[in-house]
């Protein structure tokens, strides 16, 4: 029996890494609602629509780490984030995110359309661009759209460099992307 056994794979896993802010808190709202803000991430663009993580040494050509990986896609790892975040605000009756079946009267949508290690100059950098979309839900009239970009220096040249940038690139977006939106809602 021991000739059929199929050879072992002895290789290590890859390791995985989150995307988290820790102990991130927004300032409150000046103003709170009765509203219920749903939140939506959609998929990824194209070269950022995996775990992998990506990196570049030449635009536009992408390659992506072969031992280490994000534990989920970073669209489904950004939306408990933002979740929380909004939440955090208080700003709202409640915060939702898909498929809740609550009601919604305001949408937030977050495109993600890079997230990716720039291994191009010394120390490298970890660049992640937003779309934010604000819309009122029961006449589906867009409120507010705009472009995020943040941008943050890596402390190596590896997935372990640019999962912590990554981290603190969240962290900046969030901080630009809740006060456009509480804008946008005539909350702040």
């Amino acid at each position: 029996m021991t000739g059929c056994a199929l050879p072992q794979d002895s290789s290590p896993p890859p390791q995985a890494y989150l995307l988290e802010v820790g102990a991130y808190t927004p300032p409150p709202a000046r103003r709170s609602s009765r509203k219920v803000l749903l939140v939506t991430v959609s998929k990824e663009a194209p070269g950022f629509d995996s775990n992998r993580i990506a990196y570049t040494r030449e635009p536009p050509k992408l390659d992506y780490y072969q031992d280490s990986v994000w534990s989920d896609t970073p669209a489904k790892m950004l939306l408990p984030i933002l979740v929380r975040a909004f939440e955090s605000t208080r700003a709202f009756k409640a915060v939702v995110s898909p498929p809740s079946p609550a009601l919604a009267d305001v949408r937030v949508d977050v495109d993600v359309i890079r997230l990716q290690q720039e291994l191009i100059a010394m120390p490298s950098r970890v660049r992640l661009t937003t779309r934010v979309k604000v819309v009122e839900m029961k006449s589906g009239h867009v409120l507010e759209t705009r472009l995020f970009e943040a941008i943050e220096p890596a402390s190596s040249e590896n997935a372990a460099g640019a999962a912590q940038a990554a981290n603190a690139a969240v962290q900046k977006a969030l901080g630009e992307m809740l006060p456009f939106v509480l804008r946008a809602l005539a909350l702040s």
